[in-house]
C-alpha cells in the first residue's frame, strides 16, 4: 500500500511505525522543520518539509498512486485542506483526525473516515484501565458501550455452566453478550449450549460500562 501521511505528531508517527512494520510505502508531509528533520532521521520514508496547502506538494508526494491519505495534524484547517485535495485527486481512502468535535460533519460530508479527538480517546482508555483493572483489553464506544477481553477464573460461578443457564440464573449482567471464546488456541463463536471453562478467554460486548464488582462474575 502507498500511504501519504500529513503530520508527524504522536498519531502520525505511530501510524508510520505500524505501516513500515507491515512493509507499506510511506510518504510524510510535515510543516514543522524540527519534526520533519526528526522523522527523516528516525524513519526510512520520504519526508517532505512543506505546508499541505503548498502548490504541487501532493504531486511531489505521489498522490496519483496513493492508496490512502491520512491527515494527522493538530490543526483541523490543515486536515480539512488535505482531505479536500484528496477528494480532488480521487484518493480511494481518506482518513483524518478531527481535533474539535464541532468540525466533524465538515469532514464527514467529504466521505472521510474520522477519528475525533485522539487525546480524549487515549485518556478514556487509561481511565477504563484504572477503573477496570481486571480487564485485559477494553474499548469504550461513543455510545458508552464497551468491548473487552477477560479470562474466566477457576473461581468464577460461570465455570461449568452453559451460557443459556448462566443467563437464566441471572449471573450475566443485562445487555451483555459474549461475542467470542478462545480456548486451547482455537476461537469459537459461543451459543447458548456452550459450556464455559476456567481459562477461557472471552471477548465481551456490554451496552454499558461494567463496574469492577459486576466483573467478579468472571473473576470470582
Amino acid at each position: 500500500m502507498y500511504l501519504i501521511i500529513v503530520g508527524a505528531g504522536p498519531v502520525g508517527s505511530g501510524l508510520i511505525e505500524l505501516a513500515l512494520q507491515d512493509g507499506h510505502n510511506v510518504v510524510l508531509i510535515e510543516a514543522n522543520a524540527k519534526r520533519a528533520q526528526e522523522a527523516s532521521q528516525k524513519y526510512d520514508v520520504m519526508v517532505l518539509h512543506a505546508d499541505i496547502a503548498q502548490g504541487g506538494i501532493l504531486e511531489e508526494a505521489g498522490i496519483e498512486q496513493a492508496d490512502a491519505l491520512v491527515a494527522a495534524t493538530g490543526d483541523d484547517s490543515d486536515n480539512l485542506m488535505a482531505m479536500f485535495l484528496g477528494v480532488e485527486y480521487g484518493v480511494k481512502t481518506l482518513i483524518s483526525i478531527v481535533n474539535d468535535q464541532r468540525h466533524r460533519r465538515l469532514f464527514e460530508r467529504l466521505g472521510v473516515h474520522v477519528l475525533v479527538d485522539p487525546e480524549k480517546i487515549v485518556a478514556q482508555h487509561l481511565y477504563d484501565r484504572l477503573c477496570q483493572p481486571t480487564l485485559e483489553e477494553v474499548v469504550t464506544l461513543p455510545s458508552g458501550a464497551q468491548v473487552f477481553d477477560i479470562t474466566l477464573s477457576p473461581s468464577s460461578p460461570l465455570v461449568g455452566k452453559s451460557l443459556a443457564s448462566a443467563t437464566a440464573e441471572g449471573l450475566l449482567p443485562t445487555g451483555l453478550l459474549i461475542v467470542s471464546l478462545r480456548r486451547d488456541g482455537e476461537v469459537y463463536t459461543p451459543t447458548g449450549e456452550t459450556i464455559l471453562a476456567a481459562g477461557d478467554h472471552l471477548t465481551v460486548f456490554s451496552q454499558v460500562a461494567l463496574k469492577e464488582t459486576q466483573l467478579k462474575v468472571f473473576t470470582g
